[in-house]
């Protein structure tokens, strides 16, 4: 047994080292690898607590790897441990498992603990994670060898010295990853206070100041490199706010859906998919059970070694962040093989042998993908860098990007071996715009209001959407980048993780605070109190002699019987349209005659302000949620009537809005055919069979199609028909639904198609 453990170790290292990856990727590694470079916690290199035990393996394996000149010394520096750390997990995971099955000796033990150590090391989350540059798979390795000593004690088939140097591990493994102490000094002061094992005073005492030793090791040289104790006591404080108040987690937020998802993240994904993890986790049970009926002490103590840490992690993770869910690998992997163990040795060979193979399908393609691109934030990085470096006609550009993927840019600006080069370091130089989160699309704003020429490169998380608030005339892209396989059991939570690269040129109009026009920055407005109905809402349009058309649309938030509000917009100060805003939903266009928008350069300040419209002082709310600016010639879309608020899912990642069974678009006649694109959701998560939806231009039918899933319809728009219509372009479905009358709800809106996207070229 002792060769085959010996063979599986070595093959897993030699299936490792190879795909070590070519970047970082979570926000973690970064600051792992900020560590690495210059170590200061206060400044979050690394994040508190600081694992200085991980740092210290890191700045030697980065450092040979440097001297051996291996590409990528820093992410590869750090990835080797976690390498390392795993194949040093089948050696010790066995171990712990032949102690816990030496307890009443029911179980053939070694039989057990060798197939339950393959089932945990070939399982996806495990198998991938021991390639990540992070302190995962480190910090787990020396929390089991802790707990292999423990519990070889506390079953007694070990000296009590082994404690000692049990509690010893356990206390240097905190200062590789901090969430160990939950795995081991649970487990430690049940074997100082339990009955029976032989372990004089002494002894205990020994423990004791062997965990205290273990501390005090890394602990030290912890505090004086931070600057003392309240120095280190501040860096502490800092991330504890931002982990309470930054994540959703199960403490914060006491929901059936986040419980749900905990439990889904925790316990289903890590094993590849939810079918699998639900197979697992059956057996698992059926362990359990026969566990406690058989081998009641050595469940109990596996229960101590891991349940504290899992409820530690349900309660106060972000459980989408798969990795955090390691460690529960460990007990379920166990129990699930205890299940198998029951039908006979046969039976256990076979669905070790399934589950095996079916674990290394899913996860050998991504650690090949992964070992090959590294980050997709990364690679959109070097990409924009990559482009910004080179001089163009219109002079040096710009990188812009949103907030999640700054501190990547804080690392490769720093980094010795940035593959950017040039792009950061040489010349031309390359300004990177570091907006606050939430508020990136105004560092844009400011960049092209000083400098009206910038050319930006912007990287965007795909789940934002500010990008909204500038010409969509003026962005090309976006150039994608993703992961190359299912997220949640491998990268799930990682930041930053998939991006999209745009470019931008001087954009025609661009906006400032106050609008709506996505539920996002709806609730950036919302939450900064803002709106024409507060202060002055700006757009700043670019000069240009030649006329253009305007377009503003949005909704009065007044009740049914409020008064109407008078909307005025004003162009650099004289008064452009007044017009009144009654209840709910209204658009309007705007002609700008040629030579109203010209100016020497730059951009110009459109307002749009409203009031009561019978004089009083009452405020009532205004949502600006359409906008859009173009010259002639340029096609433009617009939302009339039939068409809901925007709405976002953070869970999805999706926008869209509701277009009830009777919706009308305004796209501008422009002498030519013109192509309408409309995205959306499957109605039949709706309907018990699909809706007709016709698509007509001044009675005259265009286009019809029956959508059975998730649809995109390029519907072509004659020229004449456009123009005789003047643009009104109707969607109709024939079928529809109210909330209110199929759930407890108050929303009585008539909801028809859920509508991603919609454009006109």
């Amino acid at each position: 047994m002792r060769n085959a453990i010996a063979l599986l170790s070595l093959v897993f290292l030699a299936a490792h080292v190879p795909l070590l990856p070519p970047t970082l990727e979570d926000i973690d590694s970064i600051n792992f690898a900020l560590g690495v470079a210059d170590f200061d916690v206060a400044k979050h290199q690394p994040h508190p607590p600081g694992y200085p035990v991980f740092i210290a393996l890191g700045k030697v394996s980065t450092s040979l790897l440097r001297v051996a000149r291996v590409p990528s010394p820093e992410p590869r520096g750090l990835a080797i441990w976690s390498a390392i750390s795993g194949a040093a997990l089948v050696c010790l995971l066995f171990g712990l498992f032949s102690a816990l099955g030496s307890v009443g000796q029911v179980l053939q033990a070694p039989a057990v603990a060798w197939w339950a150590t393959l089932v945990a090391v070939t399982s996806p989350l495990f198998w991938f994670t021991a390639l990540r540059p992070l302190s995962d798979t480190t910090g787990l390795a020396a929390a089991v060898g802790a707990q292999a000593l423990i519990v070889s004690v506390i079953t007694g088939k070990a000296r009590p010295r082994l404690l000692t140097w049990g509690a010893c591990l356990a206390g240097f493994a905190i200062g590789a990853r901090s969430q160990t102490l939950l795995l081991t000094l649970p487990l430690l002061g049940v074997a100082l206070v339990l009955p029976g094992l032989g372990l004089r005073v002494r002894d205990r005492i020994a423990a004791i100041a062997a965990v205290s030793i273990g501390v005090l090791v890394w602990g030290i040289p912890l505090i004086v490199a931070t600057g003392g104790l309240s120095s280190y006591a501040a860096a502490i404080g800092s991330q504890a706010g931002e982990d309470l108040s930054g994540v959703v987690m199960l403490w914060t937020a006491r929901r059936p859906r986040v419980a749900l998802d905990a439990l889904m993240y925790s316990f289903l994904w890590p094993w590849g998919h939810p079918i699998a993890g639900a197979l697992v986790i059956g057996a698992a049970t059926i362990g359990a059970v026969r566990m406690l009926r058989k081998m009641p002490r050595a469940l109990a103590v596996l229960l101590v070694a891991f349940v504290p840490y899992a409820f530690f992690h349900l309660l106060f993770h972000e459980t989408i962040t798969v990795r955090y869910a390691l460690p529960l690998v460990v007990p379920v992997a166990y129990l699930a093989v205890c299940a198998l163990e029951w039908a006979g040795s046969a039976v256990t060979a076979a669905g070790v042998a399934a589950f095996v193979i079916w674990f290394l399908v899913m996860t050998v393609p991504a650690t090949i993908w992964y070992g090959r691109h590294g980050s997709p934030a990364f690679l959109a990085l070097y990409d924009a860098a990559g482009a910004e470096a080179r001089q163009t006609p219109e002079g040096p550009r710009v990188i812009g990007l949103h907030a999640v993927a700054r501190r990547a840019v804080d690392w490769l600006e720093v980094g010795r071996e940035s593959p950017l080069g040039s792009g950061f370091h040489g010349t031309p130089p390359v300004r990177v715009l570091k907006g606050p989160h939430g508020y990136e699309w105004l560092t844009l704003v400011e960049q092209w209001r000083s400098d009206p020429a910038s050319r930006i490169s912007f990287v965007a998380d795909p789940r934002r959407t500010d990008l909204a608030l500038f010409d969509p005339e003026s962005r090309r892209g976006p150039v994608t980048y993703r992961w190359g396989f299912v997220e949640p059991p491998f990268v799930g939570g990682t930041r930053p993780g998939d991006s999209d690269l745009y470019a931008l040129a001087p954009p025609g109009w661009m906006l400032d605070r106050g609008w709506a026009l996505t539920a996002e920055v709806a609730g950036t407005t919302a939450k900064e109190g803002l709106g024409p109905h507060r202060k002055p809402t700006v757009a700043w349009i670019r000069a240009r002699p030649e006329p253009a058309t305007l377009m503003i649309g949005g909704r009065q938030l007044g009740a049914p019987d409020d008064t109407a509000v008078r909307l005025s917009l004003s162009l650099n100060g004289p008064p452009l349209d007044t017009f009144e805003v009654r209840p709910g939903f209204f658009f309007r266009l705007v002609a700008l005659p040629a030579g109203s928008l010209a100016a020497a350069a730059g951009y110009i300040p459109l307002e749009v302000k409203s009031d009561a419209a019978d004089g009083s002082n009452r405020v009532i709310p205004v949502d600006l949620e359409q906008f859009n600016l173009q010259s002639p010639g340029t096609p433009m879309i617009g939302l009339e009537e039939g068409w809901q608020e925007p709405e976002y899912d953070p869970r999805t990642a999706r926008s869209w809005r509701w277009a009830a069974e009777k919706a009308t678009v305004w796209v501008r006649p422009v002498g030519r055919d013109v192509t309408l694109t409309l995205s959306g959701e499957s109605p039949l998560r709706y309907f018990d069979s699909a809706p007709a939806v016709t698509v007509s231009v001044g009675g005259r039918e265009i286009a019809r199609f029956t959508p059975s899933a998730d649809f995109t319809q390029q519907i072509v728009l004659p020229a004449g028909a456009l123009a005789a219509a003047d643009g009104h372009v109707v969607i109709a479905s024939d079928k529809f639904f109210v909330p209110a009358e199929r759930a407890r709800s108050s929303d009585k809106r008539h909801l028809a198609l859920r509508i991603y996207s919609y454009s006109v070229q």
